[in-house]
């Protein structure tokens, strides 16, 4: 097949930073050297020759390329909106992200390969895992995306088989369990942040020794932890100008 392409969208980031030397590192020594082997181009869309508009000439990328590969590290909102659009195609693509990242939640269930582009083991097994998928993509192996998968269970909640509505229902179902689950997960992430927040506070109030014996009434009750008590009065003790601490003096501070 003449005329292979392999598009990569990933983050860039401006010249000389951190993103742009990952960027390049993964770009020129993983996911080119494998593309190139199996007789493909790979470009990405700060590497177009061609004069004209970028943004036009990556969605035609996007749009056309036989395989994109979406470095999903960080997050990166303009990746997903070209990942995004790429799924609307239903033409083969790759997810690539840092070690140690999660892909979002909606494109979780999706193969994402993990990447350190700073281990020599884990970029070798990442170009196995991206050689083995474009060996799937080139046998016609079917492409599934949050689109058409979609569009299939559509097809299934409109069909005039009862066992197939049905199987639709149990999806629906699911779907409203996942959006529970990520709500609650969300107000859970939150609820730590803020405790997180309230203990750094608390810590430096008694650094700055502004705590008061008082303060233990409001701190702590009948519902707190022995654990949480035992850290207020720690924190009361060390807020006392005649504690010693950190080698302070015997004499008080005034």
């Amino acid at each position: 097949m003449e005329g292979k392409e392999c598009f990569v969208v990933s983050p860039i980031g401006a010249p000389g930073s951190d993103t742009r030397r990952r960027a390049n590192q993964v770009f020129k020594h993983v996911v080119k050297p494998v593309f190139e082997y199996q007789g493909y181009s790979c470009t990405r869309g700060d590497t177009i020759e061609q004069s004209g508009h970028i943004t036009t000439q990556v969605l035609e990328k996007i749009l056309n390329a036989q395989v994109v590969v979406a470095d999903l590290t960080d997050h990166n909102p303009n990746v997903f909106y070209e990942l995004a659009i790429r799924h609307v195609t239903g033409k083969p693509f790759i997810q690539l992200i840092a070690q140690g990242q999660n892909p979002p939640f909606d494109i979780h269930g999706f193969r994402t390969i993990q990447l350190d582009h700073k281990d020599l083991d884990s970029a070798e097994e990442a170009k196995k895992s991206i050689s083995q998928m474009l060996e799937g993509i080139e046998n016609g192996d079917p492409v599934q995306t949050p689109v058409n998968y979609a569009i299939n269970w559509n097809q299934l909640r409109k069909s005039e088989n009862a066992e197939e509505r049905g199987i639709a229902d149990l999806k629906d179902q699911f779907n409203l369990l996942q959006h529970t689950v990520r709500k609650a997960l969300n107000v859970s992430a939150q609820s730590d942040a803020n405790n997180a927040a309230m203990v750094r506070y608390i810590e430096h109030l008694s650094e700055g020794r502004r705590m008061q014996s008082s303060d233990r009434e409001i701190l702590v009750d009948d519902r707190t932890s022995t654990s949480h008590d035992r850290w207020i009065d720690n924190c009361i003790g060390n807020s006392d100008p005649w504690h010693d601490r950190h080698g302070f003096s015997d004499e008080p501070p005034f």
